[in-house]
């Protein structure tokens, strides 16, 4: 067995990072010990309290803004974590998490990467930001290329990038952040032994998922207001489930005015039980985001035997098989619209596809993930001649 020291910024959010990160030391033959900056156990995975090594670091802020980001990636870039007796040292990275190399490559270094910084290196994200700041493009373009020098020179001490998709592999290598032979696609999985897929339905369509503005939920609320008064479908309704942080209270309030009470539903920070049951009764899912980096809500819905209808873009493109697990669309309402009238109407399509849809979720297993990661630290990750590195 293998001593890993796992680095991850911040958990505190029932997200999919943290969905990750809790699969990854629940399941692994070797002991993980988790490095975090910030640590809510009320917000986050109750399983996080059954965890028995957790190392709570400086805090570092939550907040966005370019001021304490910066302030973030100081604090995270200074620390020297304790690895003695550690085999490994794995970094979950979704940008400033990777400044924990710099002082921290005494041991072989890995990268589980959920994206690099999606407002550098996702040109689809930059746009929609940008639309949202039109003030901030020169800010951005400055921070975005210190970011990006520093970020170069974290990650010369991956010695293996495990990355969840085949689009965060292309925004890896146009971002130039490592050769191409140092990457490997790994996608995080669901739990498919423990989900019973069922294939009939209530009427309702389900968004899943963080309620953020990221996630474009104002696509599947439109879309739903089209398939009502087009279809005349008024006795179906849309429910919209998932975490909300403080930060993201405003966009949900702003979804909630433009959404009939009666029509739409919002559940705010379901439990794992409460999502399974949406899940199980509901016709489909629908998956707005426009450049998902993977999207692990998706997989849960097709192990649930649900069809999934979502943006031909980004992760969804590589885990829905348009017309044979579900539907790749344009963003538009009309697009949605219409394949949801589709599924409405021919209850039996949707149960073929939900069919499809429960053996294409088998391709993506928890235990594949984690016994790569395990197979890696165990072959992969071999002592450093200590003449070679500096702290």
């Amino acid at each position: 067995m293998k001593q890993v020291a796992l680095y991850y910024p911040w958990i505190y959010l029932r997200g999919g990072a943290e969905r990750v990160i809790l699969e990854m030391v629940r399941r692994s033959r070797h002991s993980y010990t988790v490095f975090t900056n910030c640590l809510d156990f009320a917000q986050t995975f109750p399983e996080y309290r059954d965890l028995p090594n957790l190392v709570v670091l400086e805090a570092v802020p939550l907040e966005r803004s370019f001021g304490r980001v910066l302030r973030a990636a100081a604090t995270i870039a200074r620390q020297r974590l304790d690895l003695q007796g550690f085999d490994a040292l794995i970094v979950a990275s979704e940008g400033l998490g990777d400044f924990i190399t710099f002082r921290n490559h005494s041991k072989p270094v890995a990268c589980v990467c959920f994206t690099p910084a999606r407002p550098v290196y996702d040109p689809v994200y930059r746009r929609e930001w940008l639309r949202r700041h039109p003030l901030a493009r020169l800010p951005l373009s400055l921070f975005s290329l210190v970011y990006a020098w520093l970020t170069r020179r974290a990650w010369r001490h991956y010695r293996k990038v495990f990355a969840d998709s085949a689009e965060v592999r292309a925004r890896i290598l146009a971002g130039r952040l490592c050769p191409a032979d140092k990457i490997e696609v790994l996608y995080p999985g669901v739990d498919v032994d423990t989900i019973r897929p069922t294939f009939t339905h209530d009427r309702y369509f389900l968004y899943a998922g963080r309620i953020k503005w990221t996630k474009n939920v104002e696509l599947a609320i439109d879309a739903f207001r089209i398939f009502q008064a087009e279809h005349r479908m008024r006795d179906w309704r849309l429910v919209v489930a998932g975490t909300v942080d403080q930060a993201s209270s405003e966009y949900v309030a702003w979804l909630r005015a433009r959404s009939e009470p009666e029509a739409v539903s919002f559940i705010e920070n379901p439990t794992d039980r409460e999502l399974a049951e949406l899940y199980a009764r509901c016709c489909a899912l629908l998956f707005p985001p426009l450049n998902e980096d993977w999207g692990m809500v998706p997989l849960e819905a097709m192990a649930h035997g649900k069809p999934v209808l979502a943006v031909l873009s980004g992760g969804p493109a590589e885990s829905v098989v348009d017309g044979e697990t579900g539907y790749l669309l344009e963003p538009s309402a009309a697009a949605f619209a219409a394949a949801m009238a589709r599924l409405a109407i021919t209850p039996a399509l949707g149960e073929r596809l939900g069919r499809k849809a429960a053996e294409r979720a088998k391709c993506f297993s928890w235990d594949h993930f984690v016994k790569r990661l395990d197979d890696y630290v165990e072959d992969g990750a071999t002592p450093l001649d200590a003449s070679l590195v500096g702290g």
